[in-house]
């Protein structure tokens, strides 16, 4: 051990600054935070108006006319059904059968819920006009995704007429092909891109995600494109079907389930869908909202569906049941509704356990392989894992671990499973860039499935890392996004009512995000098993409101947080009923110090002047910044904290000055700001003990570097004698 001031009184320090590998990586991402940002810093900050005005002006609905037009979209609004290029052709095609003497149809729909809702959909509809189609839905397991090839003969045993597919077909020309010269008739009706030609001649494809479809809006769901079919024949026969707002029902579940963007159509159709779900809706998804906990005597809402009907619906899909989410559907006595609907919130509690273990297996299992290295993509592999819980799992990981994520598991020699990305990183391009070790993959920028022999797996993974560690930082960060600034006292039961005019709200349109400034904390505690982190917070201004917050998946977050500190929360605001009674609380998305930013370029700016005094300049000190203080303990714990952090040395340590400042005088009880810290850490530098980088994000980076023999003394360095000699170091 070296004589140097440095280690002075250090040889007890090891016990105290010991962190365990989970609370290590906790710490490293809570030193090194995703970005805020305004949607329009201008508008969303401007006093001269209310919350609400900020927030529509922000999201563009800055005139009357914009306004008008969105808030007032109705199911009328909605675009001509035979703008469809082939939605005519489609609709003689039905018509023509249905002349038929005993016409048989069959629907071929996808397994997850826009896929059932809109089998359910046509086949209410044609049923409303006499006719019963046969229902078939691909097993997940057995059969795979789409229109496979292997399904085309259990089709033609039902000796159809027509064909008509919902939510899929796309993507299956050689079996429809092959339905054709049997004799079988074939209407694709479907969302997806297509991966290779379309041959509209061989059956009519009514696609709005098509390049050369002419129908104005794109985004459709399948449920979406298969409720226009119905408006279509509806109106080739001058009638108005009298199942019709149930199948706007069943279309709004659907688009919500496949979180389709609510704007333009998909707004109309789920706007009209919710308001009146509690009269139209077919029995069985009533009693599947009246199984959930959303039902609490309110109008079911967008996020309703989304997190308590929709689950319960794929749930089936995804545990090999399908059939009991599709009878279910179907159902229309209150009676079977109900028991059917008990039978598939057990499925959805089984499915609940069982991504549980896999996705605590799956984050073990990547974390034990990385360690502490830097991560740019979680792969996570397993035998035994149940493969309808792939992608949610993926979705999971991703959310926990700020990196896209690939769960796969392993079967008769081959590796199956679901890609979900993060950031601004097109996650196809990237498995496409490892696709000659690949079978088969397929998807989108946010999201894939993908198959590989075993003996390729490591290849694979060796070449998705180097991939992804390739792209730029800033393609790999998400700003968290808010609306407006809100000061605390804007805060009110009044503005929350208020906002009731944004809804429905979801993909595309979200539930505001507010910045609130300068909250003080009155009280954090975990709940929920540790997993989230409740508080309560006080406003700054003269009405001194207090409110509740959660934060949830955030439990470790209260390691960093004291009673009494200043934040700022990016949060929306909402109403936590219990009991009838109805409280304001704050969802909040990310927290931080308040002025994290401010305060970070004020001690970047302040530690450019102290670079100048140790080459023998004259200090400059801003008066943004107050003048260091320095103890000898400050650079002892910070010491003993980076290398933990470090593995001892292996890795960069990345961080914000405040941030790690704030760390110091939390858990270690060593006052210090972010300018302290920096000055600390470029002594370290000079005097050999490691490498201080500036990113260009605005963040810092230190490593420790391996040194032979005695370590090198603080006081080797330049600045360490300048700190001495202004007065801001006393040893």
């Amino acid at each position: 051990m070296s004589n140097g001031p440095f280690f002075y009184g250090t040889e007890n320090a090891e016990e105290e600054f010991v962190i365990e590998d989970k609370a290590r990586r906790e710490m490293l991402s809570w030193l090194l935070p995703a970005p805020w940002e305004l949607l329009d810093d201008k508008i969303a900050t401007d006093p001269g108006t209310d919350a609400l005005s900020r927030i529509l002006e922000a999201r563009g609905l800055d005139t009357l006319e914009k306004r008008n037009a969105f808030f007032n979209l109705s199911i009328d609004d909605l675009p001509d059904p035979f703008l469809f290029i082939d939605m005519g052709r489609a609709c003689d095609v039905i018509e023509h059968t249905l002349e038929k003497q005993s016409p048989r149809l069959l629907i071929f729909g996808d397994y997850d819920a826009d896929g059932l809702t809109s089998t359910a959909l046509l086949s209410r509809y044609f049923e409303e006009r006499g006719f019963k189609p046969a229902l078939l839905i691909p097993d997940r397991f057995d059969d795979g995704y789409g229109l496979s090839m292997s399904l085309v003969d259990e089709i033609a045993l039902h000796r159809p007429d027509l064909v008509i597919t919902v939510d899929t077909g796309t993507a299956s020309p050689d079996s429809i092909a092959e339905l054709t010269a049997r004799g079988i008739g074939v209407i694709v009706t479907d969302h997806h891109q297509a991966t290779g030609p379309v041959d509209r001649e061989m059956a009519p494809v009514i696609n709005p995600a098509l390049e050369d479809d002419s129908f104005p809006f794109a985004h459709l769901s399948g449920s979406g494109v298969a409720l226009m079919l119905t408006l279509a024949l509806d109106k080739r026969r001058g009638v108005v079907s009298s199942v019709r707002e149930s199948l706007i029902v069943l279309s709004a579940i659907g688009t919500v389930a496949d979180v389709m963007p609510l704007t333009g159509s998909n707004r109309a159709i789920v706007r009209e869908g919710l308001r009146v779900f509690s009269t139209s809706a077919p029995e069985g998804l009533k009693a599947v909202y009246r199984q959930s906990d959303a039902d609490k005597g309110t109008a079911v809402r967008a996020r309703d569906v989304a997190f308590s009907i929709a689950p319960r619906l794929n749930a089936a899909g995804r545990m090999s049941d399908v059939r009991l989410a599709l009878d279910l559907l179907l159902e229309d006595d209150p009676a079977r509704a109900t028991h059917l609907a008990e039978g598939l919130d057990v499925l959805n509690s089984e499915r609940r356990l069982v991504e549980q273990d896999v996705f605590e297996d799956a984050l073990r299992s990547v974390l034990a392989k990385h360690g502490d290295e830097p991560l740019y993509i979680a792969i996570a592999q397993g035998e035994t894992w149940h493969p309808g819980v792939l992608g949610i799992v993926s979705s999971r990981l991703v959310d926990r671990l700020r990196v896209p994520a690939i769960t796969l598991i392993k079967e008769n020699g081959m590796y199956t499973g679901s890609a979900r990305s993060f950031g601004g990183i097109n996650l196809i391009e990237a498995i496409a860039s490892a696709g000659h070790l690949l079978e088969r993959f397929g998807g989108h920028k946010g999201a894939a499935g993908l198959t590989l022999r075993a003996e390729n797996i490591e290849s694979f993974c060796e070449e998705m890392e180097s991939y992804l560690e390739a792209i730029p930082e800033r393609e790999r960060v998400i700003p968290f996004q808010a609306d407006a600034m809100l000061e605390g006292n804007e805060l009110s039961e009044e503005l929350l009512d208020r906002f009731e005019i944004l809804e429905p709200s979801g993909n595309g349109f979200e539930r505001p995000v507010l910045w609130i400034p300068n909250l003080v904390i009155e009280m954090l505690s975990c709940v929920g098993n540790g997993r989230h982190l409740k508080i309560k917070l006080r406003t700054s201004d003269r009405t001194m409101r207090l409110v509740d917050a959660i934060l949830f998946h955030r439990g470790a977050d209260e390691e960093f947080y004291s009673v009494g500190d200043i934040v700022d929360v990016l949060a929306t605001p909402e109403f936590n009923t219990w009991r009838g009674r109805r409280q304001l609380q704050l969802r909040v998305k990310d927290i931080r110090p308040s002025e994290q930013e401010k305060l970070n370029e004020q001690a970047v700016s302040a530690l450019q002047s102290w670079n100048g005094v140790a080459r023998g300049e004259s200090p400059s000190m801003s008066s943004k910044y107050p003048s260091p203080a320095m103890s000898q303990a400050l650079f002892v714990s910070l010491w003993q904290l980076m290398e933990e952090l470090s593995g001892s040395g292996k890795f960069p340590v990345r961080f914000m000055p405040v941030r790690l400042a704030w760390v110091l005088s939390h858990r270690y009880n060593v006052e210090a700001g972010g300018l302290e810290i920096l000055l600390a850490l470029a002594v370290f530098s000079q005097a050999g003990l490691g490498e201080f980088i500036a990113e260009e994000d605005g963040s810092f980076s230190f490593r420790i570097l391996d040194f032979e023999g005695q370590r090198p003394a603080l006081s080797e360095a330049p600045l360490w004698a300048k700190l001495i000699a202004q007065g801001v170091l006393v040893i």
